[in-house]
């Protein structure tokens, strides 16, 4: 389904009037929150690789996603990538590590040198945000499971709506699961 039919059988099923745009945002939310939750392996396994420049003296990095994104981070160290494990604040004991503080990415211990896209941050992409311009567009959910978030978002603005969102969710995280594939249809 396009993003305007999504909108459209929305617009169809609730019992309140909304404006386009406002269910175009719910849309995202919805999406996000189902791709983060319920998304299958392979969708959060598809990473793309930020590189930053590193500065001498400069601790803190602005992180390209949000942290739950972040699969693995990796520096240039005397020549060498070195893989960063995370950690939160003022363990000494454990040198080097990354951790996450409002938004940014810091680095112990703080780096002496700049290094040329010395830090990589391997993380899940972040999909954009839908607008009323996208309408022609796909939703960026799996098309099979549109109406997921067709009842997703209908769910939030109305009630009545909870089990068909949950027979549908269901159908969709055994759809994605994995599981499937492993399956052996031999008799013994």
């Amino acid at each position: 389904m396009l993003l305007k039919d999504v909108v459209e059988e929305i617009a169809e099923k609730s019992p309140n009037f909304l404006f386009p745009a406002s269910i175009v945002r719910k849309i995202t939310q919805v999406r996000d929150r189902l791709i983060r939750l319920y998304g299958s392996g392979q969708q959060q396994a598809e990473t793309v690789c930020t590189g930053i420049d590193i500065f001498a003296e400069q601790d803190q990095y602005t992180l390209p996603c949000p942290p739950s994104n972040v699969v693995d981070v990796v520096i240039m160290e005397n020549g060498e990538w070195r893989r960063l494990t995370l950690r939160q604040f003022n363990q000494a004991s454990i040198k080097p590590y990354y951790y996450f503080q409002a938004g940014t990415l810091g680095l112990v211990p703080t780096p002496d040198v700049n290094v040329t896209m010395g830090l990589k941050i391997f993380h899940v992409p972040v999909l954009p945000e839908l607008t009323l311009n996208d309408m022609n567009l796909p939703t960026g959910f799996d098309p099979d499971y549109d109406m997921v978030l067709v009842y997703g978002v209908l769910r939030e603005i109305a009630s009545g709506y909870e089990e068909m969102y949950q027979v549908l969710l269901n159908e969709y995280q055994t759809a994605t699961n994995g599981f499937e594939k492993y399956v052996v249809n031999e008799r013994w």
